[in-house]
């Protein structure tokens, strides 16, 4: 398949591009800066692009197949990036008539299990409040659009290995969801690609 990876150069980028490389994906990574991508492979393409740019990322999703969105904040200032982002990404799908999009967004936005209800509305709605509120405008955007989309909602990240070794919920709530790893995070990603099950669906997956 031909991939094309937003955030390559981010905590869950690096994993996707990585493993993706090694299922034998062709592998278009999207960076503001390319020069941090140090990874070499002859079905690994690095494109010059900022998604808060329309026109610097539309070339790349030319003769693509699917995207994986693995944007980020740099920090807790007032932020479009998830949203303006993928609104962006989306035009240029639309315009090369991509269809399969995967973003990761968070399962702070909603959690189901009540202490974390509490922890995510006194402590992370707090701390996060910038990022949260454009993950939420991000996912309606992504919702209301024609595309074949997922929404992944992670919990805490680690940087723990691969172990192959979670769960997922699609269109319904994780009630023990506290942590996963990125290397897992990428491997549910990349695993969902051609899934039609969690098409227009919002995915919760923790270990």
């Amino acid at each position: 398949m031909k991939l094309v990876v937003f955030g390559a150069t981010g905590g869950n980028g690096k994993y996707i591009v990585e493993q993706a490389l090694a299922a034998g994906h062709d592998v278009t990574a999207v960076a503001r800066q390319p020069a941090k991508i140090t990874i070499q492979h002859k079905r690994l393409r690095v494109v010059q692009g900022d998604v808060m740019q329309a026109a610097s990322i539309k070339p790349a999703l030319e003769g693509q197949d699917a995207v994986i969105s693995t944007l980020g904040a740099p920090d807790r200032a007032p932020t479009t990036v998830y949203s303006q982002g993928i609104a962006n990404i989306m035009q240029a799908m639309q315009a090369h008539h991509v269809r399969r999009l995967l973003c990761i967004s968070a399962s702070g936005l909603d959690p189901a299990n009540l202490f974390q209800k509490v922890i995510a509305k006194r402590l992370l709605w707090t701390f996060l409040k910038e990022s949260y509120t454009d993950l939420v405008r991000m996912e309606t955007l992504v919702k209301a659009s024609s595309l074949d989309w997922t929404i992944v909602r992670p919990p805490r990240l680690s940087d723990g290995p691969a172990t192959g070794q979670y769960h997922a919920a699609i269109n319904k709530q994780l009630t023990d969801n506290w942590v996963i790893s990125r290397a897992d995070l990428a491997d549910y990603l990349l695993s969902q690609l051609t899934n039609r099950e969690t098409y227009c669906g919002v995915v919760e997956v923790a270990h």
